[in-house]
């Protein structure tokens, strides 16, 4: 399956990688965002826009920013359908938490649609709590805003 996760790389990402993140992003979801937000992304909030790569492939990214709460916004995350399973959504959400806390951030929110089991799963196991229920979030699915508090 290629690179072992600990081969791969946690980088900022780069014009150069929008074409793969929009790849990514629209073999990862339903209902996916166009590529003129994750250029939006990549100006605003390019400390925030990371990329994993193995084998010099980018195989997964998260973008966000800073909210007015002082906590940092998960606006996307996805990694490759080919690559799930081996850590690398852990592994990137680790580092954006990492970039937050050098920002003096308390917290990181994200929303997950409420059927999105394996994501939910992975948030928990990373200290995220729901926090509340955000009705009719996606077209066809509820949502839940998850946070977790840093020390």
């Amino acid at each position: 399956m290629g690179s072992e996760v600990s081969e791969c790389v946690v980088r900022n990402a780069t014009l150069k990688d929008l074409e793969r993140i929009v790849e990514i992003e629209r073999g990862s979801f339903k209902y996916p965002y166009p590529a003129t937000v994750f250029i939006s992304e990549l100006f605003l909030y390019p400390e925030l826009f990371l990329v994993v790569e193995c084998g010099g492939l980018v195989k997964g990214y998260i973008t966000g920013f800073t909210a007015t709460n002082n906590c940092c916004h998960v606006a996307s995350i996805a990694v490759d359908p080919d690559s799930r399973g081996r850590g690398l959504g852990k592994k990137l959400l680790t580092f954006f938490e990492d970039r937050c806390l050098k920002f003096g951030i308390k917290c990181v929110e994200l929303e997950v649609s409420v059927k999105n089991t394996r994501a939910l799963s992975v948030y928990k196991k990373l200290g995220y709590k729901i926090v509340k229920i955000l009705p009719n979030y996606y077209p066809d699915s509820d949502a839940y805003l998850m946070r977790k508090e840093f020390e």
